[in-house]
């Protein structure tokens, strides 16, 4: 008798597993399941991004990873947040110099809605749209560094404030150090420099008179306060 009642509510517990499952699967936002996973670090918090440049300001951007660019080649930087962040972006140039390039309200030719915090799914051109940042004279090791977290980042804004006050005064050879302390915090941030191409329609814009188009790529497990850092040469 036992064993038959077992039989009948495994039997039911099957069933009703089965019926879950079909739901869950082929029925759009009926899986709990599912939405658990969506509030999870490594699945909510992707970010799709991508560093393009191209030479001379001419002909069919080209991603940024590890490249020698010379001077007056453009370069500009596309991405979409997944959800309501706080994006930073630097770049320490071949001077060891800090520059902000996100938020661009410090260049005047910049986007006004490049600012904190972002929007969901909304497409940001830094510094903007129809131009893109050029190469100056000066050679050597360039650093790019974006930052993406939930809430405004305080003492990364301090950090930046102080180097940029400080930097006039210094040496080359005294901001090659300040250079190195910062990429060590940066660093110890967590680095997420992981990149995979999506299949998402190409994004398009127009820059002089080219009409040009890329495609963003995943940045996975784009954790809270991590960083990606990308290196090019200048020469």
């Amino acid at each position: 008798m036992k064993e038959i009642i077992l039989t009948v509510v495994v039997g039911l517990l099957l069933t009703i597993a089965g019926l879950f499952i079909e739901k869950c699967y082929f029925e759009e936002n009926s899986c709990p399941i599912e939405s658990m996973n969506e509030t999870a670090p490594e699945l909510s918090t992707y970010f799709k991004i991508n560093y393009l440049y191209r030479s001379s300001g001419k002909g069919e951007p080209k991603q940024l990873k590890g490249d020698t660019l010379t001077t007056g080649d453009t370069y500009k930087i596309i991405f979409q947040p997944s959800t309501k962040k706080h994006v930073y972006i630097f770049q320490i140039d071949s001077a060891n110099k800090i520059t902000r390039l996100f938020p661009t309200t410090d260049f005047a030719k910049a986007n006004k809605k490049n600012i904190n915090p972002v929007k969901k799914t909304r497409k940001y051109f830094v510094p903007a749209k129809k131009w893109s940042f050029e190469l100056d004279t000066t050679t050597g090791k360039e650093t790019i560094y974006t930052i993406v977290s939930n809430k405004p980042d305080k003492n990364l804004e301090q950090q930046y404030a102080a180097m940029l006050a400080q930097q006039d005064n210094q040496t080359l050879q005294q901001r090659k150090v300040v250079r190195k302390e910062w990429n060590k915090a940066m660093k110890k941030r967590g680095v997420r420099n992981k990149l995979t191409q999506n299949n998402s329609k190409p994004i398009k814009w127009t820059e002089g008179e080219q009409k040009l188009a890329t495609t963003l790529a995943n940045l996975q497990k784009m954790c809270d306060g991590c960083v990606n850092i990308v290196n090019f040469k200048h020469k």
